[in-house]
């Protein structure tokens, strides 16, 4: 793989296309290039973490992919170099579902509860979050670009598991998914119920969409932290296994 570089920039803060060149860019990569959210690139002068992939117009009015990059070390200089790619840990992305929230009336607590309690457990190398209305469409959208586009290895929701009116995440979730973990669902409801029998009216679902994996958790910070512990022994050997490893699972 092959990064170039226009200028000698000073910004900590880049963006790379694919393939070609375009204005609004300070470098790209090759087109071919499989790259996911947390991958760290490295050329002999420097190194950046890709944060988030987004499109770019051509002048033609098609679009292009690209990264926004942060530097992590090092410098840019202008040219064409190779370049490796590493991963430092997993990503991350939660899906805060709240009317409230999306309205600047509440603060997300639970989103944030997910990505501690991640970080405690195994190696977060990126995570981020975005917070949305109770919206089918909506939520749709923001899954399948977290796990088809960016590639996050890890994607929670929290919210609208139960039986309100405006609970939608698990019809939302289930059709995407391409491979369902019923036995994370088993463990969360059954760490659940040990603290409160509200627990079986819990419609939360667990499953694979690509490279990602995708768990919907509760919408209280309390009973996010319970959910997770409940599952946190096997995020880490569930995506290695989804991406490859071929390792024995008994090893």
């Amino acid at each position: 793989m092959h990064v170039t570089w226009k200028d000698a920039y000073t910004a900590g803060t880049v963006i790379i296309g694919q393939g070609l060149d375009h204005p609004l860019i300070h470098g790209w990569f090759d087109a071919d290039a499989e790259l996911r959210a947390g991958d760290m690139i490295h050329d002999p002068n420097c190194s950046v973490q890709l944060e988030n992939r987004i499109r770019l117009c051509r002048e033609d009015g098609l679009f292009m992919p690209a990264w926004v990059a942060r530097k992590e070390k090092g410098v840019f200089v202008p040219g064409e170099f190779s370049c490796t790619r590493s991963r430092r840990g997993f990503s991350l992305a939660w899906i805060t579902l709240s009317d409230k929230g999306s309205r600047g009336e509440r603060v997300d607590a639970s989103g944030p509860a997910i990505r501690d309690a991640a970080m405690e457990a195994m190696e977060i190398g990126l995570a981020r979050g975005m917070i949305i209305p109770d919206e089918p469409e909506i939520l749709k959208t923001a899954l399948v670009d977290c796990c088809l586009f960016q590639g996050f290895d890890l994607v929670f929701t929290t919210g609208g598991t139960g039986v309100g009116p405006r609970d939608i995440t698990p019809e939302v979730t289930l059709p995407l998914l391409d491979k369902r973990l019923p036995g994370f669902e088993r463990a969360m409801t059954q760490t659940s119920l040990a603290k409160t029998p509200h627990a079986m009216i819990s419609r939360a679902v667990a499953g694979v969409l690509g490279l990602s994996l995708i768990v919907n958790l509760p919408g209280s910070p309390k009973a996010v932290r319970e959910n997770l512990h409940a599952i946190l022994p096997a995020l880490k050997h569930a995506v290695e296994k989804l991406q490859g490893d071929p390792r024995d699972c008994g090893q």
